[in-house]
């Protein structure tokens, strides 16, 4: 389980925890990573954020990657999944190879996909920070993206949701009271501050605790408690599947202290397809 998340930190950490390999030029280092945002750089560079397996998140830069005969011509596409060699530099490292492992490229072709993917990146994003190896995180994003490209990709971005809390150290207390500890029986909310189920007798401490209804609590339950292979047996209706994102978002952002873009976006796009 990685650490608790600090508001505000942008210290990338200390430049020697790479395991570098010496050049005659820049010290260069391999990562396994998978593309969470990316933005142009003058006329012909991009900036990339990599989720790295052994690094964490890291800020990179391709240079000349915009051009039409680059080197790096769709290999550092949204959501792609790749081995690459960076050389380190002054203020971003800078990206000299790149093996493409899964491009992941039918969730960009699908629009729905595509939400769901953009949703679960940026809540992996907002969860992890520069420099800090979160291995347990970048292995659920990649799990998530692989589910949302094969299989019902609301119901997988609902699970990293779920998952990317649990290893935050932010999972959330559902079987008994958060508070008093009694085992959950009869009518109980859920407290967002608290993190948890409160009892009747218990839920004076916090007044904005809300109810929910026993299908929410038992899906909720199942997703952070499920493997990959495990999801094809949890089944929600359309109304459960809303409730349960609602509750999801609302718990992501008060636990990260973050206002997520992308459930807005996946909303509109929902009109858009359904016209």
């Amino acid at each position: 389980m990685m650490g608790q998340r600090m508001k505000g930190s942008t210290d990338p950490g200390p430049r020697t925890q790479h395991p570098v390999l010496r050049t005659t030029k820049m010290p260069v280092y391999k990562a396994e990573a998978i593309v969470l945002r990316r933005h142009n750089l003058g006329e012909a560079d991009r900036i990339v954020t990599l989720l790295t397996r052994e690094q964490g998140k890291v800020g990179v830069v391709a240079k000349g990657a915009r051009k039409p005969k680059s080197r790096f011509a769709g290999r550092l596409e949204l959501f792609t999944h790749l081995r690459a060699l960076l050389a380190v530099g002054r203020s971003l490292d800078v990206v000299s190879q790149v093996e493409v492992l899964d491009a992941f490229a039918p969730i960009r072709q699908d629009l729905t996909r595509l939400g769901y993917a953009s949703l679960a990146a940026e809540v992996i994003d907002r969860a992890t920070v520069e420099r800090q190896a979160a291995p347990e995180l970048f292995g659920l994003l990649r799990d998530a993206l692989q589910l949302i490209r094969d299989d019902d990709p609301e119901r997988a971005a609902l699970w990293c949701l779920a998952q990317a809390l649990a290893h935050s150290g932010y999972g959330p207390v559902l079987d008994r009271c958060v508070v008093c500890g009694r085992r959950r029986a009869g009518a109980m909310a859920f407290s967002f501050a608290l993190g948890g189920m409160v009892c009747e007798a218990d839920r004076s401490k916090d007044p904005q605790s809300v109810a929910l209804s026993s299908g929410v609590v038992q899906s909720l339950a199942y997703l952070l408690r499920a493997t990959p292979a495990m999801l094809r047996r949890l089944s929600m209706t359309p109304a459960l599947r809303a409730d349960l994102a609602g509750v999801l978002q609302h718990y992501v952002e008060y636990r990260l202290d973050v206002r997520l873009r992308t459930p807005a976006v996946i909303h509109r796009l929902g009109k858009v397809t359904t016209v």
